[in-house]
């Protein structure tokens, strides 16, 4: 204390002197009885120097009216250092800028630490990660990334089948009950975070993501980028994210890439499930900004222009419940005239036809391995759901996974033309086909999905089950105009919603309902019946908040989504938080 006291003395003599002499003479010298006559101040000191007052940023620029020529350090300027700065009558700059007495522009700025401690990615699964040697570095390479990112498309396959046993449409099937008992978890609604099946879905849409972020973030350096490439990656980010949303209601967004390659996660959480789906209307709207004035490419497994993406907008408002925004995009969609109804249903899954919005191209062309079966670019679900031991005319043999019910059969009005064209029923196929056979599975209840049977023909490479060339249909006309009677109803205009409701009817070969009777119960059974073995079945019960009415053992406020997979969780730590009730 008595340090600091004689310490503090010396201070005020020093200031008083300074006071004094500079109304005397103007002009003080400390620890120097000569101080240069050019100076006012001089300070002189073998072993110690001159301290100004020492200010971060945010005090540095909290100086009420500093005056020009006014001196301090700042501890968070411009490096981790600080620096001294000085103002010069308009701004603050580094006294060692030499454009500090350049006017008002401004050149001090706080330090970011991230520039000296960039932030490292994560490792997180890819089937194939030598995918991200790839540096991106001009178009060629732009467009083998966009191409790798397609490939993961086919895994639809695999989501659509699982959400069609997670719904009241089918169950598990298969050899036996132990035959992927990871199926019978989702169907019995008793998985958990360590449920395989889940992590496969998590896995390869995330990955695509990855890799379709990757495409998008790199191929926006290039300088002579094809911004057609651009429009295509953003689509494929938001096709991916989408899903994610779907299944697990969230997912952490990808903010950059490391110097080696991996991704950059930005926190998340259940809580942030619409500012998510408004990221996906985002890069959407952005990609179609792009795909009005220089295109959009497909460089893999899809056909995408301007409609495919406005389809996946409107989904995105109809799911967060904004039904005026999503009533507007689908009258556009329709409005533009590109697609129709085509008269024959079952055409529409044996061929691209006008009713295609979007399509995944499957192909049985290419070489599959058991070592990665979500890797084929065929249709997997196809073998998987194909009849057992079958043999006889126009279908293959499978393995009986994804049984329709006799009560999804009995859905159907009796004079629905799709019934027979969604659902096979095998004992009147065996009646017409008498010379054709087949061996019963678990919960065989004499019906299969008939729209992705596996056919006979193709190339016939190795394991066929994996690489049927079967389409998958992922948004066709007919969900257009379901999606746009369904906003009009909500947005109270009941003759609007009966007028699309019923052109899918009567393509049915149903009779019309009065725009007085139409309701959303209309929209729900029309909605099953049409896309019958598609996978929409269970998500649509949870949008309209039905789903416990409907499935066994179905866990209000838990179930509406599936969990975070714990490999995932124990990749990236707290930056993404498990969902409710896992």
């Amino acid at each position: 204390r008595i340090y600091k006291f004689n310490i503090m003395k010396k201070i005020l003599i020093i200031m008083a002197g300074v006071f004094f002499t500079e109304t005397v003479i103007a002009q003080v010298g400390i620890n120097t009885q000569n101080p240069d006559p050019s100076s006012a101040l001089e300070i002189s000191s073998t072993d110690q120097g001159f301290l100004p007052p020492r200010l971060n940023y945010d005090q540095t620029k909290a100086i009420n009216n500093p005056a020009q020529g006014l001196i301090v350090y700042c501890t968070d300027c411009i490096g981790p250092q600080g620096t001294l700065v000085i103002f010069n009558g308009e701004i603050w700059s580094s006294i060692s800028d030499s454009t500090h007495d350049s006017g008002s522009n401004e050149t001090l700025y706080p330090h970011d630490p991230e520039i000296d401690n960039p932030p490292s990615g994560f490792n997180i699964f890819d089937p194939n990660p030598e995918v991200f040697d790839n540096p991106v570095s001009n178009n060629v390479e732009l467009e083998l990334m966009l191409s790798k990112a397609n490939d993961l498309l086919t895994s639809y396959a695999y989501m659509v089948m699982l959400s069609e046993i997670a719904s009241d449409n089918s169950v598990k099937g298969g050899e036996s009950y132990s035959d992927l008992l990871t199926f019978n978890e989702i169907e019995d609604f008793v998985y958990n975070p360590t449920n395989s099946a889940i992590l496969n879905v998590w896995n390869f849409m995330y990955a695509g993501y990855n890799r379709a972020s990757y495409a998008y973030l790199k191929g926006a350096q290039i300088p002579d980028v094809f911004p057609a490439y651009l429009s295509e990656a953003l689509f494929l980010k938001s096709f991916y994210a989408y899903n994610l949303i779907e299944w697990f209601g969230h997912y952490p967004s990808i903010d950059g890439y490391d110097d080696n390659n991996k991704p950059i996660l930005v926190n998340s959480d259940l809580s942030l499930r619409t500012d998510k789906l408004y990221e996906v209307i985002d890069m959407l709207y952005q990609a179609i900004s792009i795909a009005e004035s220089d295109g959009v490419t497909s460089s893999g497994r899809s056909t995408i222009d301007k409609n495919t993406m406005l389809s996946f907008i409107a989904k995105s408002f109809v799911k967060m419940g904004d039904y005026g925004n999503a009533f507007g995009v689908t009258q556009q969609i329709i409005s533009s005239g590109q697609y129709g109804l085509n008269p024959n249903y079952q055409n529409i899954f044996d061929f691209r036809t006008e009713s295609s919005v979007f399509d995944i191209d499957c192909t049985d062309a290419q070489y599959a391995s058991w070592e990665c079966t979500l890797c084929t670019q065929g249709n997997w679900m196809s073998g998987f759901q194909g009849i057992r031991s079958y043999n006889g005319p126009e279908f293959r043999s499978g393995y009986g996974f994804n049984i329709p019910t006799q009560e999804s059969y009995d859905s159907f009005e009796l004079s629905d033309i799709r019934r027979d064209v969604a659902l096979l029923d095998i004992s009147d196929w065996i009646f017409q086909n008498p010379t054709a056979s087949f061996s019963q599975g678990f919960q065989h209840t004499g019906f299969f999905n008939k729209k992705y049977l596996p056919r006979q023909g193709g190339a016939e490479l190795n394991h066929p089950q994996l690489t049927y060339g079967n389409d998958l249909k992922v948004i066709r006309y007919a969900e257009i105009l379901l999606l746009h009677a369904e906003t009009s109803l909500r947005v109270g205009n009941g003759y609007e919603a009966a007028a699309y409701l019923n052109q899918v009817r009567n393509r049915a070969g149903l009779s019309s309902i009065g725009y007085n009777d139409v309701s959303i119960d209309h929209i729900i059974q029309e909605r099953r019946s049409e896309f019958m073995g598609e996978g929409k079945r269970f998500f649509d019960l949870v949008r309209f908040g039905i789903a416990s009415q409907y499935i066994s053992y179905f866990q209000n406020g838990v179930h509406e989504v599936f969990p975070i997979p714990h490999d995932f969780i124990y990749s990236v730590g707290d930056l993404i938080v498990q969902n409710p009730g896992y």
